[in-house]
């Protein structure tokens, strides 16, 4: 869910993959695992995979539609409204953007409220809000991070996950009494919600699928890479669940707001296992991951849903002013201000209104429409290779659609109402030119 910009030099095989697991670790695996455990009651291993191959097929999916487009069509980071503008039309890349968009949002808020769950629990909103800012603020001053740096991030945050998982397998169940949750029994029901919630632990498989302009061969290096992303996430996501299940139990693990620490309002289940080590070395290499993790999340979202807006604003989808570009700094980029400055406010009110559990569902719940929709549009192609056959697309479509409607009634209509004001945008800031461009589908 990290996300990342675009690499300014082509990518082989290896780098592209290690590119897609950086995209995919993110803020997401610091909080999901304790609902995902209330929702099931106490398995972790099925709904993983089920997660992992809803995100496979999807991210097929998003491959095919950005190998379907040109050249001069083809772009990464417009959230798919160009190919969904080629291959069905304006009104399918408006509801591809804007499902995007509010995913995205959304998830930027499950971040900013992570990373201040893990900091400061006593005042995680406070703290939330004030990354929210920070991430903006440098997005608008045109601050970016290396590609080194980001494998740094991504490595590093990797590191303390495989060390969090060794340390609560060798360890004893948290002291003191800790609080319980009472588990639904098994079944099918929880066993979908359960995957939804984890399917947002994937979900920055997007950007791998779609970084076909900047990768050496990517007709051969995009298909080995994304499986082989995904399988390693996987891998380590079962790893790190089964270590906290042994650690805390089913019940002690749903409930879990760090007893032993502080009486924190939040999930902060990857902590409480690192406080095991003495000197706080185990605390400390937790809260760096956590804050490297969210503030690359945060940074990533906000200036991602900005570049949607700006290329939704000029094929006249949304208001023009969100096209504006400005370098705030002599010698920085240009960048699409109006769009940071929007996308952090909205998100600092979703900090504000929701709870982290509530904007989690409506994430996932969002982020399963999008994929699905993606799959919609490459079941459409009459172009496909052996590795993206239809079936592959109708388990896409199926699995992102049943595992959405498997989430609290709440988070789901939610997320209708979010995607449901987007029909008003459409009708009020759509101009006519944005009917003209784009239409007509791929050559087979």
């Amino acid at each position: 869910m990290s996300g990342n910009a675009a690499t300014a030099r082509p990518l082989g095989g290896f780098d592209a993959t290690t590119a897609g697991i950086g995209s995919i670790i993110g803020a997401g695996v610091f909080i999901v695992f304790p609902a995902a455990v209330s929702a099931d009651g106490g398995s972790l291993a099925l709904p993983l995979v089920i997660a992992a191959v809803v995100a496979y097929a999807c991210g097929v999916a998003i491959y095919q539609i950005s190998s379907a487009l040109n050249e001069g069509q083809a772009n990464y980071d417009d959230g798919g409204t160009r190919a969904a503008r080629v291959i069905l039309g304006p009104t399918a890349a408006f509801v591809t953007g804007w499902v995007f968009l509010c995913s995205r949002l959304a998830a930027a808020a499950v971040a900013a409220l992570m990373l201040g769950t893990y900091l400061a629990p006593g005042n995680a909103v406070a703290v939330a809000v004030a990354a929210v800012v920070l991430t903006a603020v440098l997005n608008l001053l045109g601050a970016s991070r290396s590609d080194w740096v980001s494998r740094f991030v991504v490595a590093f945050v990797v590191a303390v996950l495989a060390f969090v998982a060794v340390v609560a397998f060798n360890s004893d169940l948290p002291g003191g009494t800790p609080k319980l949750a009472t588990l639904p029994e098994p079944g099918f029901a929880g066993l979908l919600e359960s995957s939804a919630l984890l399917y947002f632990a994937f979900i920055g498989y997007g950007y791998l699928a779609s970084l076909g302009p900047h990768v050496r061969s990517p007709a051969r290096n995009i298909p080995l890479a994304l499986p082989a992303a995904i399988a390693v996430v996987l891998g380590l996501y079962l790893v790190l669940g089964q270590s906290l299940l042994d650690f805390f139990g089913p019940a002690s693990l749903a409930a879990e707001p760090a007893p032993i620490l502080v009486p924190a309002a939040e999930p902060a289940p990857i902590l409480v296992p690192a406080a095991e080590l003495s000197g706080g070395v185990g605390t400390g290499a937790v809260l760096i991951a956590a804050a490297a993790a969210g503030l690359g999340a945060l940074s990533a979202l906000n200036a991602g849903c900005a570049r949607i807006g700006a290329a939704m604003a000029e094929e006249g989808e949304l208001a023009p002013v969100f096209g504006r570009r400005r370098a705030l700094l002599r010698g920085r980029p240009a960048v699409p201000w109006v769009g940071i400055t929007a996308g952090a406010a909205v998100v600092v009110g979703l900090v504000l209104a929701f709870p982290l559990t509530t904007l989690l569902g409506v994430a996932a719940f969002t982020g399963l429409l999008y994929a699905g929709g993606t799959a919609v549009i490459a079941f459409t192609l009459r172009k496909r290779h052996w590795y993206t056959p239809r079936v592959l697309n109708v388990l896409g479509i199926a699995g992102a659609l049943l595992l959405a409607l498997s989430l609290p009634l709440l988070d789901i209509s939610l997320g209708l109402m979010a995607i449901a004001a987007g029909a008003i945008v459409r009708l009020t800031f759509r101009r006519g030119r944005g009917d003209a461009g784009g239409r007509g589908r791929p050559a087979p």
